[in-house]
């Protein structure tokens, strides 16, 4: 029971660190001075100066990519705040982050072209299917879930999945 208890607390505690530390490598101010961290990524919108309109009157971009960008940059700072609110000594918070974190990050439709997204979505929906049938305030029933159901290389393949969707939203969606 004790190595499900460590298993458990070391898979989540290894994805929240991963996601504190990509929201704060993001956050970080210039060279100048000591950097701080925001509490959560702003959404970033760029154009870039290719698209400006042309001297030959070609009608200029419609600004959907900022818009679509904007809005996948949201979803993002939602679920990664969801999982940052995961606290593995409390069953309830930590169903509850999984499965905030799902609805954040399902709540945007045309993801197919972000990096990483897919296997986050992935990563998620693994979790919060080993939730549908258990007590919440059952630590060991919880604990028992999330390791069942989400092994090392599924949180190992969630770490890299969200450094490539960070990296992508930080470049305004851009490869």
């Amino acid at each position: 029971m004790l190595s499900l208890r460590l298993r458990t607390r070391r898979a989540v505690a290894a994805l929240v660190v991963t996601l504190a530390v990509g929201t704060t490598l993001g956050a970080c101010s210039s060279s100048e001075g000591p950097s701080s961290a925001a509490p959560e990524p702003a959404p970033a919108v760029s154009v870039d100066s290719g698209l400006a309109m042309s001297n030959e009157g070609d009608p200029a971009p419609s600004s959907t990519l900022s818009e679509e960008c904007a809005e996948l940059q949201e979803a993002w700072a939602a679920t990664n705040r969801a999982l940052a609110g995961i606290d593995e000594e409390h069953p309830r918070l930590l169903v509850a982050g999984f499965r905030e974190a799902y609805r954040s990050i399902t709540s945007v439709e045309d993801t197919e072209d972000v990096p990483g997204w897919d296997g986050m979505t992935t990563y998620l929906d693994k979790a919060v299917g080993a939730f549908e049938d258990i007590d919440t305030d059952d630590a060991q029933a919880v604990a028992s879930a999330v390791t069942l159901a989400l092994s090392d290389v599924d949180t190992a393949r969630a770490t890299t999945a969200h450094g490539s969707v960070t990296e992508y939203l930080d470049a305004g969606c851009r490869r």
